[in-house]
């Protein structure tokens, strides 16, 4: 026995960091069981605590809320039809800059209108030239058409000849055909088909035109190409008259129409040199410039008329059904940080902007799937701190009440029979079903009536996914 003790001294002095490790080892793990242990207690309390929320009363609104930009009540590129056909007209004078207010009316741009009379005299050049090229192309295309009948006449002609004398040999073909073929077959054996086709075949060759098999049969397949090639040519003359036809149609409709309206846009433009306000209202942007030419249809100048403001927004096709006009809207702008203004919707869109763009042959919304609607809301005042362009952030009232008690959605309950309750905690903690209705819904909070029921009252929340009381749920492991 004690051989045996020493031996065990001997083992613990040998490996006594061993030891060391192993009790720090096992001391930690049941220092961690311990914690997790408490950890979990102190989760089970806390889950078993009710979320609870208290009893409010204030005014309630339901709404969308909406981004968009400001504008103008009523605003116009204005864009000049001067120029005409020219390629551009000189801006002689600019009576407003960026800034300044016009009534309707004013001459803001004047232009430069010395040229139109050159343009008129340019005009009537072309069109002489345009007149003499159509009518020497219709008098080529009637000289082709004559040249390609004579053709066809010699064609014919020849056709006639050929057939005539393919009418007139037919049986010398027909014999020397005939002892052609009897010769190849029965030459070697009857020395009368080899005598009949020397005497058919220096028959035919003594006639003033001669007759041969190859030579008849080239002719008369000749004739089917002669045919074709009158068919060729009556194509040909067909389309040289169409060409004639069109040439004079295209030279009435110019001096109808074409020519015509060429020259009165030269005259309307001579008369547009003078471009005048559309309506009163300040100059936004001027985009012209004493002395530089202008091309027709692109804007001169932007007025706006700022006497009243109007916000043009977008709403998704989930809220717009809900949206109409008539309805109150709050607006703020970054500018007039948590001040609020009034306005009202005055236009809903039926179609959505995807649908506008399209038909507009425009792109749509890109890969969006979810379609989007014009509103504009009208503010009922104007403060001089708003500029057109201005990001706008609007809620539109859909329906609002005053003074009334409600609570988050979570607070409200339905039993077995579908109706309504809310579950009401006094200091005391004891628990009290009272039946409610519920009344208008805003984004986060719902009305609610019923018997004894007071501003301040905590009532117990529903909340589906509560914390796990399982520690296991919070330790991460690779």
């Amino acid at each position: 026995m004690k051989e045996f003790f020493k031996k065990i001294g001997r083992f613990l002095k040998k490996h006594i960091k061993l030891i060391i490790v192993l009790v720090i080892v096992v001391a930690i793990a049941i220092y961690v069981r311990y914690s997790m242990q408490k950890a979990k207690e102190v989760l089970e309390e806390q889950a078993n605590q009710p979320v609870t929320a208290t009893i409010d009363q204030m005014d309630l609104q339901k709404s969308v809320s909406v981004t968009g930009t400001l504008n103008a009540v009523d605003s116009a590129k204005v864009t000049s039809t001067i120029g005409g056909t020219m390629t551009g007209i000189k801006v002689k004078k600019i009576n407003f800059k960026e800034g300044d207010y016009v009534e309707a009316g004013d001459v803001v741009v004047e232009f430069d209108g010395d040229d139109y009379d050159r343009k008129i005299t340019e005009l009537n050049a072309k069109y002489s030239i345009d007149e003499l090229q159509s009518t020497q192309s219709m008098e080529e295309a009637q000289r082709q058409i004559e040249e390609t009948q004579r053709n066809i006449q010699d064609i014919q002609d020849k056709i006639e000849k050929d057939q005539k004398w393919l009418d007139e040999n037919l049986t010398i073909y027909n014999n020397l055909k005939d002892a052609f073929d009897q010769y190849e077959k029965y030459k070697d054996s009857d020395s009368s088909v080899v005598s009949r086709w020397m005497s058919e075949s220096a028959a035919a060759a003594a006639l003033s035109d001669p007759v041969t098999i190859t030579g008849y049969e080239t002719r008369r397949d000749g004739i089917k190409a002669q045919q074709n090639q009158i068919a060729t040519y009556q194509n040909t003359i067909l389309s040289l008259q169409n060409k004639i036809q069109l040439a004079e149609m295209n030279q009435n409709y110019a001096k109808s129409y074409t020519q015509v309206d060429e020259k009165d846009k030269v005259y309307e433009s001579k008369d547009a040199t003078h471009v005048s306000a559309p309506i009163s209202g300040y100059i936004i942007t001027m985009n012209v410039t004493e002395g530089n030419n202008y091309a027709q249809g692109n804007t001169v100048f932007t007025i706006a008329d700022t006497s009243g403001f109007v916000v043009e927004a977008t709403v998704n096709e989930y809220d717009i059904a809900n949206i109409e006009e008539g309805l109150p809207a709050k607006v703020k702008f970054e500018a007039t940080g948590d001040e609020t203004f009034d306005g009202d919707v005055t236009f809903v869109s039926l179609a959505s902007t995807a649908a506008i763009a399209n038909n507009a042959g425009q792109q749509g919304q890109g890969g969006s799937s979810v379609a989007t609607y014009n509103v504009k809301i009208k503010l009922n005042e104007v403060d001089k701190r708003m500029r057109v362009g201005m990001t706008a952030k609007a809620s539109v009232i859909l329906d609002s009440v005053k003074d009334v008690l409600c609570v988050p959605y979570d607070c409200v309950q339905t039993d077995d029979d579908g109706k309504n309750f809310v579950t009401t905690i006094d200091k005391d903690g004891n628990k009290k079903d009272i039946s409610v209705t519920t009344g208008l819904e805003s984004d986060y909070l719902v009305e609610i009536k019923g018997k004894n029921l007071k501003k301040g009252m905590t009532v117990e929340a529903i909340v589906e996914d509560a914390p796990s009381t399982d520690l296991m749920d919070y330790v991460y492991m690779e």
